[in-house]
């Protein structure tokens, strides 16, 4: 049953609506549905200059071999990673305030900056796009899972069909507390497909919120693959 301050809040919001707020700086917005206003909005900045050609890890400098030296060490299953901008700012707080606060709408703002990074890649057209999983265990007690709000953002937008076929089965520990050794060590036969004759010789756009070793992204990719899909990329909102 719903209480009675509960009904009258709800009447009191359709009567005298709140004013939508900047998720960051607080500012009164014009529409409800922007989130950010326009001048912290101009403050994510994309990633630019000499990027891994594999995992998108911005370098140094411009190269003849354009394949990072992380790359070079360690082999992924996916074809070519990339990310809109780098974890740091206000794109940082964005996603803290997403995934850790309780806050899914911040999916629509983080959603359609990647999107805008996936029009301008010259990457194949996707049969799905997969959302990297949580465990049963972690979902509940975030509430939802962040990788699959984002793909509904870039679903809309793109028309490309989500594949919910990748399953957890282990539960990990957190990844930002291990090194890039003991994060592929936790993650090895974390993942499991299932459903795999929808992604036979398909091609998949693999998402997540964060790339940091690429031990995630690689593991999915490898589980996707031997379960017999054709190729996977790989888009995340941020790069760590």
């Amino acid at each position: 049953m719903i209480k009675s301050a509960h009904v009258a809040n709800l009447f009191l919001n359709l009567l005298f609506p709140q004013k939508p707020y900047c998720l960051i700086c607080s500012k009164k917005l014009v529409e409800s549905s922007l989130h950010l206003c326009q001048q912290c909005r101009d403050k994510i900045i994309p990633l630019s200059g000499p990027l891994c050609d594999k995992c998108g890890k911005p370098l140094q400098i411009q190269r003849k071999n354009m394949i990072c030296q992380d790359c070079q060490e360690d082999y992924h299953a996916f074809v070519q990673a990339r990310s809109y901008g780098h974890y740091s700012g206000i794109l940082k707080q964005l996603i803290n305030e997403f995934k850790y606060h309780g806050k899914p709408q911040i999916a629509e703002v983080l959603g359609n900056l990647m999107f805008d990074v996936l029009r301008e890649l010259p990457w194949p057209i996707f049969d799905y796009i997969v959302p990297i999983p949580l465990h049963a265990a972690r979902q509940r007690e975030r509430g939802f899972n962040q990788a699959y709000l984002l793909s509904k953002v870039i679903s809309r937008q793109s028309g490309i069909p989500i594949f919910c076929g990748l399953i957890r089965i282990k539960p990990t520990e957190h990844q930002t507390l291990l090194d890039k050794t003991l994060r592929k060590e936790n993650l090895k036969g974390a993942f499991k497909a299932v459903n795999t004759h929808k992604i036979q010789d398909k091609t998949l756009l693999l998402i997540d919120d964060v790339y940091t070793t690429g031990a995630t992204s690689g593991e999915c990719s490898k589980c996707l693959v031997k379960a017999g899909a054709k190729a996977v990329y790989v888009l995340t909102c941020a790069r760590g």
